[in-house]
C-alpha cells in the first residue's frame, strides 16, 4: 500500500511528532505529572509525591513544653509504567526523494496529536462518578456561562482548594459558550482580547484549558475542575536493548521535559526508511476530593 506522505526527512518528522504530542497532552498540566527523560522499562514503578487532602490541626504551645513536629502531610502515588503506545511512519526511496518539509512536519504533528489523544483519553477514563462522586455541575453547553464558572469557584472554595492552583478543563462547545458572554467578549480591560485570540486564560480564579479529547466515559463527561491532585501520571523513555542496530535510538524532548522515544532504521529489503516514536507511561487516581466532574444533561 502506498504511503500517504511524500517522504520522511530525519529531524523534520520527529520535530512535528513531539510538537503535536506536546500540544495534545498539554491539558495534563492540570494534574500531578512526572515527565522525565530517564530510561525505564515497561513494568517499572515511579513514585509521584502529592499533598494530603487534610492537614494536622494547629497545636497549642505550653510554657516550657516542647514543640510537636507535625508531618508534612504528604504521601506518594505509586505508578506502574504498564502502558506502551507508539506511532510509526515509513517511506520508500522515491517518497524520500520527493519529500516536502512542510507537509512532513504537518504530518508529524498529526501523528503526535493522535498519540497524545490516545494517551490522554485513557488517563481521563478514570474520571467517573465511582472515583470522584457527584458532579460539580450539570449543564448543557448552550446554557453554560460565566455564572456557572462562579458556582464552580464556590465549589472549589468550599473544598478549600489553593487559590493559585485551580484548573477548569472544558470541551470546545463549552468554551464557545463562554466566548459569547458579553463581558468576556469585551475583556480588553482584563489584559486579553478573547475575540482576537479566542483564548480565555483565567476566569473566577481558574486557569482555563480547552481540550477536544475529553471522553464521555458513558456518563456525559464534558469537563472538570481540579486542584491538580485528582489524577497522577508518569512518563518515561524506553531505551532499546544493548546491541541494537537502529540508525537512531534516542530521546526527543519537547517543552516542559515531555519526552518521546525515537527509533529509526532503514530496511534494505524493502528500500524503506522506518520511524517509530513511543511513550511508556502509567497513571492512577489521586485524591477524590481534588476533582469535580462537569457533565451534560
Amino acid at each position: 500500500m502506498a504511503n500517504s506522505t511524500t517522504g520522511i526527512q530525519d529531524d523534520i518528522i520527529s520535530r512535528g511528532v513531539i510538537n503535536g504530542f506536546t500540544a495534545g497532552i498539554a491539558p495534563l498540566a492540570a494534574f500531578t505529572t512526572d515527565f522525565s527523560d530517564s530510561a525505564n522499562q515497561k513494568g517499572d514503578r515511579v513514585s509521584v509525591p502529592r499533598l494530603a487532602s487534610t492537614l494536622d490541626a494547629a497545636a497549642d504551645k505550653s510554657v516550657g513544653g516542647a514543640y510537636t513536629i507535625q508531618d508534612i502531610d504528604s504521601d506518594a502515588v505509586e505508578i506502574v509504567l504498564n502502558n506502551h503506545k507508539y506511532v510509526s511512519m515509513g517511506a520508500d526511496d522515491i517518497e524520500v526523494a520527493n519529500s516536502s518539509a512542510m507537509l512532513l512536519e504537518r504530518y508529524g504533528v498529526r501523528k503526535g496529536n493522535l498519540l497524545a489523544k490516545t494517551i490522554f483519553q485513557a488517563i481521563l477514563g478514570k474520571i467517573t462518578a465511582a472515583n470522584f462522586g457527584t458532579a460539580g455541575l450539570t449543564s448543557t453547553a448552550a446554557n453554560f456561562d460565566e455564572d456557572d464558572v462562579a458556582d464552580l469557584a464556590n465549589v472549589a472554595d468550599e473544598a478549600d482548594w489553593a487559590a493559585d492552583n485551580r484548573y477548569l478543563v472544558l470541551s470546545p462547545d463549552y468554551i464557545a459558550s463562554l466566548r459569547k458572554v458579553a463581558e468576556i467578549k469585551d475583556s480588553s480591560g482584563y489584559g486579553y482580547n478573547a475575540i482576537q485570540s479566542g483564548n480565555i486564560p483565567m476566569l473566577h480564579g481558574f486557569k482555563i484549558i480547552m481540550s477536544n479529547y475529553i471522553p464521555a466515559n458513558g456518563e456525559n463527561l464534558t469537563g472538570f475542575i481540579t486542584d491538580g491532585s485528582g489524577l497522577a501520571a508518569a512518563f518515561r523513555y524506553l531505551a532499546p536493548q544493548a546491541g541494537n542496530k537502529y540508525d537512531r535510538a534516542e530521546r526527543v524532548v519537547g517543552d516542559g521535559g515531555i519526552t518521546l522515544g525515537l527509533r529509526e532504521w532503514y530496511s534494505e529489503d524493502f528500500g524503506n526508511r522506518r520511524v517509530v516514536m513511543e511513550s511508556v507511561y502509567g497513571f492512577e487516581t489521586g485524591l477524590a476530593a481534588g476533582l469535580k466532574r462537569i457533565v451534560s444533561v
